[in-house]
């Protein structure tokens, strides 16, 4: 049993190494830098979008658990939310393969529910981007009403992450840097209009 987990930390440990580099890891690719054989890779991840899916929900992005563990030092909480939401759309963008496979799959899972006739209460995602939001905006707890604030990390959720960039890449035809851009903008307006209540 734990040379299987082994093993399969090895093949996730070298797609994320391949990932790292900016390349999208295909299965011959891992096989190669985890020293096993395709045939190994294939019975943990029977594809590539399987592998990709596993990277996408295990992805640990350390510099936004640096960013919001760190003292404000005279920022305000919106210039840390500003700054997440910038930092997390420009990871996006480099990993775009990525998150576009994570939402295949979130959809492909919400659709077989419906078609299924299960409920849709079942949480389908972390809620990442939701949680670092309202870590960030918590030392406005005092001074704007929960029902604000929770309006305003809900609608700040809407400019950051996998399918906020793929709106603006795909449907706005704008090109990463662009998309990045305004996000950016779009989370200074909502800040804006949400904290002058």
């Amino acid at each position: 049993m734990n040379q299987k987990r082994r093993t399969r930390t090895a093949i996730i440990a070298a797609a994320r190494a391949i990932l790292d580099r900016g390349e999208t890891p295909t299965v011959t690719q891992v096989a190669e830098e985890a020293l096993v054989t395709r045939t190994t890779v294939y019975r943990y991840f029977p594809n590539q979008e399987s592998l990709l899916l596993e990277l996408s929900v295990t992805v640990s992005v350390d510099e936004i658990d640096d960013l919001l563990a760190r003292p404000l030092d005279g920022t305000t909480p919106q210039d840390r939310v500003l700054e997440l939401v910038d930092q997390f759309n420009r990871y996006i963008a480099a990993n775009e393969t990525l998150f576009r496979t994570a939402q295949r799959h979130y959809l492909d899972t919400w659709l077989a529910a419906e078609r299924a006739g299960e409920g849709h209460d079942n949480q389908l995602r972390q809620g990442r981007r939701h949680q670092w939001i309202s870590t960030a905006l918590e030392p406005l707890r005092n001074t704007v009403s929960n029902a604000d604030r929770r309006r305003l990390e809900a609608a700040l959720c809407l400019v950051m992450g996998g399918e906020a960039f793929t709106v603006l890449r795909d449907v706005c035809r704008l090109d990463p840097d662009e998309a990045i851009a305004v996000a950016s903008w779009a989370a200074q307006t909502l800040l804006t209009a949400g904290l002058q209540q």
